[in-house]
């Protein structure tokens, strides 16, 4: 199957624009830039759509966002782009959309395509979001693990000698799972779990440090759809836990 997949992008629309190219590739909504760059670059990408067995829509609202486009405005130019994706070519059409997708990977993006619903019902969504608060369909939709670029800190390797703290995490008590976790692991011996942002005086890139000596990285979700904290665990070198550790974990040696 991987030798004979193949991707179409639609080539529509102004690069200058809204269209083909993503706003950039740092900060903390680069996972979105890296998917326009790598699609682009990828051996799967082809220029005959009747060889294609996925169709990628090239639309950024990050784009949007950063020349200033309301939520409404974003809206009306998405639905109008995939009406004209419709009309023009035949492949929509056959399937309804199940067989094109796009990258949405900020709170902006969600909201405004959200708007379009035969778009969020039938196609696929690749979304950095932790929640499935944003209308995340399971059975379709996919989960892109937000990064923040550049990393501040090299990547981790395996140390697992090194890793004396068994899980991670801290942040603001923001969620109803953040709270629980704080409640229930904040003094755990075994655990770091701190229920506030770490003091930058206490020490430089401490956050971040702290990574290099843990084995699990827990990664609740929040009150925002967007979190870097899997994409940062996988680069400093522990295991991500999307939600938390389950309990049992707190009185066994891993």
């Amino acid at each position: 199957m991987e030798k004979n997949f193949k991707v179409f992008m639609y080539p529509d629309g102004d690069p200058n624009t809204f269209y083909q190219t993503p706003r950039k590739i740092t900060g903390k909504y680069a996972s979105e830039g890296y998917f326009f760059k790598n699609i682009r670059e990828s051996h799967f990408l082809t220029d005959d759509p009747d060889q294609a067995h996925l169709f990628f829509i090239p639309i950024s609202c990050h784009k949007m966002r950063g020349k200033g486009t309301s939520y409404d405005n974003m809206t009306i130019i998405v639905d109008e782009y995939v009406q004209l994706l419709m009309m023009k070519y035949p492949y929509w059409n056959r399937t309804l959309g199940a067989d094109h997708f796009f990258v949405a990977c900020q709170d902006v993006g969600v909201r405004a395509t959200e708007r379009v619903p035969y778009l969020v019902k039938n196609s696929i969504r690749v979304v950095c979001s932790p929640s499935y608060n944003v209308g995340f369909i399971p059975h379709k939709d996919v989960a892109l693990p937000q990064i923040l670029q550049p990393f501040p800190l090299p990547e981790g390797g395996n140390d697992l000698e090194n890793r004396t703290i068994l899980g991670y995490w801290a942040g603001s008590r923001n969620s109803k799972i953040r709270v629980i976790l704080a409640k229930v692991w904040e003094n755990d011996t075994e655990l770091v779990v701190k229920s506030s942002r770490i003091n930058r005086a206490t020490g430089h890139l401490l956050y971040q440090r702290n990574y290099y000596k843990t084995k699990f990285c827990i990664c609740p979700g929040g009150s925002q759809v967007n979190s870097a904290r899997i994409g940062d665990s996988i680069h400093y070198g522990c295991v991500p836990g999307p939600e938390a550790l389950p309990l049992e974990y707190t009185s066994h040696k891993v």
